[in-house]
């Protein structure tokens, strides 16, 4: 791959067809804009470019673009069209847009940088069954890398979306260990680095993610983990329940088995897992009145991403000002 040096200026056209409106963001090897369909009215959406000059990387963004094509689930993203522009080494996404900044933003300012049980569960719920969805397919889809910071809170609607899937895969009996330099300190799963992934890696994603949003503290990487347990210490991977007293012992305890470091030791399915937490008998609130309980600062009301990333985009529809929707 070769990185993008020259981004688009509003105005542009790509493809005779899609109207530059703004740059969303930018990462090594891509930018996603904000363009609108000519030949749609009142089509908004965004535009994921990729510079990939080597067939591997051409075939990684293709593969991910066909996945999401195939799916159907109101919390996973929704692609509309690929193409690319060979003479310039360019590849295309064309995504529904939406706006809303993601968890891990949000996260860092709530008090204390964490959630409530009741809320988090709530919010989660969606995310749950598009992890459910993904692992029903035959063969089963692995997304590989859950994390705050690709589940995103639109500012209109009721459900939060799963996205980002640079990385996911396929299951195969043979696994693979191509994601290695792929995902994220303190949320992949050990066998990430060793044995190939398989619905259990996710497991531990899951579970990772949940550790951060209700401790406000992100876990320790595998590989630290992995290292400190083999030189006969404590896993460095403090329960839960330690660090914010309120978390009931159960939810810890299952958190802690979500992210064993063997990945049989952890639950079989996503649903198991959800189901331990949902022993607790919280009272969980409906999703709405959960975002609602969020602490939104202005600075948040847009997509949101690090410096120097490409934000994690794409899901609904977002209607141009002064247009009606069909």
């Amino acid at each position: 791959m070769h990185q993008i040096h020259e981004t688009l200026s509003p105005g542009a056209i790509i493809r005779d067809r899609y109207l530059v409106i703004d740059l969303l963001g930018t990462g090594g090897f891509s930018a996603v804009y904000l363009v609108q369909d000519q030949e749609r009215e009142d089509s908004i959406f965004a535009l994921k470019e990729v510079v990939a000059t080597q067939k591997q990387a051409r075939e990684r963004f293709t593969f991910e673009c066909t996945v999401l094509e195939r799916l159907v689930h109101p919390a996973l993203p929704q692609v509309h069209n690929v193409f690319d522009n060979e003479e310039h080494d360019r590849l295309y996404m064309l995504m529904d847009y939406v706006e809303g900044p993601n968890l891990e933003t949000l996260r860092h300012i709530q008090p204390e940088k964490r959630f409530s049980l009741p809320v988090i569960t709530a919010i989660l719920a969606p995310i749950v069954d598009a992890i459910e969805y993904l692992h029903q397919q035959y063969p089963p889809i692995i997304h590989r890398d859950i994390k705050p910071s690709n589940i995103i809170v639109p500012i209109v609607g009721e459900k939060t979306i799963l996205v980002d899937f640079g990385i996911a895969k396929e299951y195969d009996t043979q696994g693979t260990t191509s994601a290695v330099r792929h995902c994220s300190p303190g949320y992949g799963a050990p066998e990430h680095y060793t044995t190939g992934t398989n619905t259990r890696t996710d497991i531990y994603g899951l579970g990772a993610t949940l550790y951060t949003l209700l401790t406000g503290v992100i876990p320790p990487d595998a590989i630290e983990r992995m290292t400190e347990m083999s030189n006969d210490n404590p896993d460095p991977l403090r329960p839960a329940c330690e660090l914010v007293p309120s978390i009931p012992l159960p939810v810890s305890s299952a958190i802690k088995r979500a992210m064993s470091i063997n990945m049989m030791h952890r639950f079989a399915t996503v649903h198991e897992f959800w189901l331990a937490l949902q022993g607790e008998k919280v009272q969980q609130p409906h999703i709405s009145e959960a975002l609602n309980s969020i602490v939104v600062s202005p600075s948040t009301s847009k997509i949101s991403g690090k410096t120097g990333e490409t934000p994690s985009q794409p899901l609904r529809k977002k209607q141009l000002p002064g247009r009606r929707s069909r």
